[in-house]
C-alpha cells in the first residue's frame, strides 16, 4: 500500500492500493459521527418519553436505521464510488441532482447544528481563558472559530485526516459520556430519574421518538459510500459502520435523555432548550476539560459533513469541484449556526430540520437499496455514470419512473403523520421508506426494460 493516500473524485472507483480504511478505523469513524452533540440533543427530545421509553425507542430505532447504513456501505465497497454518484444509476445522470441537492443541504444543516451546540462550550473556554463575556458575540465568534478549523482540516486533510481525527475523537467522546453518566447518576436519584414523567407541553409519542432517531440515522446513510469506498474488506464496509453508528448513537442518545431528565428532577422543569452538553457540563461543575472534548468532537464530526458535501454538491453541478463545494458548504454551515441567535429557539429549528430529513432521505435510500440488491442483481457499471445516452441516461438524463416513486414515498411521510395508528407506533420515517421500496420494486417489475436499462 502506498504511503500517501489519494482522494478520488466521486465518480472514479477507488483502487485497492488506496483503500486505507480498516475495520477499527471505520468503526471509530461512525462512533464519532454519532456520539456527538446532535445525538445528545436527539436524546433530549425523546427524553419526553421518560427514561424507559427513551431506552426502547433508541434500542429499536438505531439498529433499524443503521441496517441501511451497512447495505449502502457494501455498495460503496463493491463499486468504489461516492453515494451520490451511485444514485445516477437509479435516478439518471441528471436526475441524481435531486438527492444530491438534498444531501448537500443536509450536510450544511448538520454541520451548522453541531457548530451551534459546540459554540456553547467554546464560549466558556473563551470566557475563562481570555475574559470574553458570555453572550451572542462570543457565541458568534465561537461558531466562526469552530467552522474555520473544521473547514480547513476537511478541505486540505481529506479522508486520511478524517480517519485519524475520528480515531482520537471517539476515545475522548466515550470518556466524556461515561464521565457525564457517572456525574449525573451520582448527582440525582436514579429511582427518581426512572420514575419521572413529563408534562403535556413536551409530550411525544413512541412513533414520534422513532422518527426523531431515524431521521438522524437515515441521514448518515446517504454519505456512507463516500468512506466505505476506501475500506479494505467487506466487514469494514458493513459491520464496522453498523456497529460504530449504533453504539455511538444509542449511547449518546441515552446520555442526552439521562441528562435532561436529571435536570428535570432537579429543577422540576423539563426543557430540552437548556439540556445541551455545554449547559449540563457547566451545571454539574465538570470543568473546562469537558468543554474542550465537546468542541473537539464537534470539529471531528464536522469533517465528515464538510468532506462528503464536496461530492454531493459536485454531483449537482459539474462546474463545482469537491474542494470548492466544501468551502461553500462551510460558509452555509456557519450561517445555519448563527441563525438561532437571530431567529430565537434552537429547539424549534432543530425539530424542523429533523422533519426535513425524514421526508427527503428515506425515499432516496429505499430506491438505492432496492435498485442494487433486488432489481439489478448487484451489477453497476461505474464507467457509464457520466455517459450521455448511456444505460443510465434514460430520458434526457432523468429516470422519471424513479422520480415518481420518490415523490410517492415523500408524500407517504405526510400521510403517515395524519394516521395515528402509524404515526404513534412505527413512525412516519420507516413507513415512508417501506412505501417507496414497494413502489419502486413493483414499478421495476411492471415496466421492465423501460424502467431499468441494462449496462
Amino acid at each position: 500500500m502506498s504511503s500517501e493516500f489519494k482522494d478520488y473524485d466521486g465518480l472514479i472507483p477507488v483502487p485497492a492500493e488506496d483503500r486505507h480504511y480498516k475495520f477499527m478505523n471505520m468503526t471509530a469513524t461512525w462512533i464519532c459521527a454519532n456520539a456527538n452533540p446532535s445525538s445528545w440533543y436527539v436524546g433530549c427530545v425523546v427524553g419526553a418519553l421518560g427514561m424507559a421509553g427513551a431506552f426502547w425507542a433508541a434500542l429499536i430505532g438505531n439498529p433499524l436505521s443503521y441496517l441501511f447504513l451497512a447495505l449502502v456501505g457494501l455498495i460503496g465497497f463493491m463499486i468504489g464510488t461516492s453515494t451520490t454518484a451511485l444514485t445516477r444509476v437509479s435516478f439518471g445522470v441528471h436526475g441524481a441532482k435531486l438527492p444530491s441537492l438534498f444531501n448537500t443541504m443536509a450536510f450544511f444543516g448538520w454541520s451548522g447544528v453541531n457548530t451551534y451546540i459546540a459554540a456553547g462550550s467554546l464560549v466558556y473556554l473563551l470566557n475563562s481563558g481570555l475574559g470574553i463575556p458570555l453572550g451572542n458575540f462570543s457565541m458568534a465568534l465561537s461558531a466562526v472559530i469552530i467552522m474555520m478549523i473544521s473547514g480547513f482540516i476537511a478541505i486540505f486533510g481529506g479522508s486520511r485526516a478524517i480517519r485519524v481525527s475520528e480515531n482520537v475523537a471517539s476515545i475522548g467522546l466515550m470518556s466524556l459520556s461515561i464521565w457525564i453518566a457517572v456525574v449525573v447518576i451520582g448527582s440525582f436519584s436514579f429511582s427518581d430519574i426512572m420514575a419521572w414523567r413529563p408534562d403535556e407541553s413536551y409530550a411525544i409519542s413512541f412513533g414520534g421518538a422513532i422518527d426523531v432517531i431515524a431521521a438522524l440515522g437515515i441521514s448518515w446513510v446517504i454519505c456512507v459510500a463516500d468512506y466505505t469506498r476506501y475500506t479494505n474488506s467487506r466487514q469494514a464496509a458493513t459491520l464496522a459502520p453498523l456497529i460504530g453508528a449504533t453504539v455511538g448513537m444509542f449511547w449518546f442518545c441515552l446520555i442526552g435523555s439521562l441528562s435532561v431528565i436529571g435536570m428535570a428532577v432537579k429543577t422540576g422543569t423539563f426543557d430540552p432548550n437548556f439540556a445541551d452538553p455545554a449547559t449540563i457540563c457547566e451545571s454539574l461543575g465538570m470543568g473546562l476539560v469537558a468543554h474542550v472534548l465537546i468542541v473537539f468532537s464537534t470539529i471531528a464530526v464536522n469533517l465528515i459533513n464538510i468532506y462528503s458535501s464536496g461530492f454531493a454538491a459536485s454531483n449537482v453541478s459539474d462546474a463545482l469541484k469537491p474542494r470548492t463545494s466544501m468551502i461553500l458548504v462551510a460558509i452555509l454551515s456557519l450561517l445555519v449556526a448563527l441563525s438561532p441567535l437571530v431567529l430565537g429557539s434552537f429547539l424549534d429549528m432543530f425539530q424542523v430540520f429533523l422533519g426535513y430529513l425524514g421526508v427527503v432521505f428515506p425515499p432516496s435510500i429505499a430506491i438505492i437499496v432496492v435498485d442494487f440488491y433486488l432489481l439489478r442483481g448487484r451489477k453497476y457499471r461505474p464507467e457509464y455514470l457520466a455517459k450521455v445516452n448511456g444505460p443510465y441516461w434514460y430520458t434526457c438524463g432523468i429516470n422519471w419512473y424513479c422520480i415518481v416513486c420518490w415523490l410517492i414515498g415523500a408524500g407517504s411521510y405526510f400521510l403517515a403523520l395524519r394516521l395515528p395508528a402509524i404515526a404513534n407506533t412505527m413512525g412516519a420515517v420507516f413507513f415512508c421508506l417501506l412505501v417507496t421500496a414497494v413502489c419502486y420494486y413493483f414499478c421495476g417489475l411492471l415496466f421492465g426494460r423501460r424502467f431499468i436499462k441494462e449496462a
